[in-house]
């Protein structure tokens, strides 16, 4: 199953499946991916990490990764959080691939 996709390495980018993510190390690495617009996290991809790991790994890994919490949120404000990724911007198609590096490289100002 397809957890999350980043864009690099260009032209095909990674997809990341289950086998990617043995400790919180790894889903560290991923959110910050996210962090920086270069990954997203499939909705299954979710429901894995969130069976694997719980709320409360997750939640040690992202204030590590630094890429939803900010300085001071609760376990309840991250959970919110997560529930906004999974419902509202965590893709389903497994094949929109394309669509997820255009959505990427827009959020990037060109470097200059």
């Amino acid at each position: 199953m397809e957890v999350a996709y980043r864009i690099y390495p260009l032209p095909n980018g990674t997809v990341y499946t289950e086998e990617h993510f043995k400790t919180l190390k790894d889903v560290e690495m991923l959110f910050d991916y996210c962090g920086i617009m270069e990954a997203m996290i499939s909705k299954k991809g979710w429901d894995f990490l969130i069976n694997k790991f719980g709320m409360e790994g997750l939640y040690e890994a992202d204030k590590n990764s630094g890429w939803l919490y900010w300085d001071g949120d609760s376990l309840e404000q991250f959970i919110c959080d997560v529930e906004h990724e999974r419902n509202e911007v965590a893709y389903d198609d497994e094949n929109d691939h394309k669509a997820i590096t255009d959505f990427c490289e827009s959020t990037h100002f060109p470097a200059k």
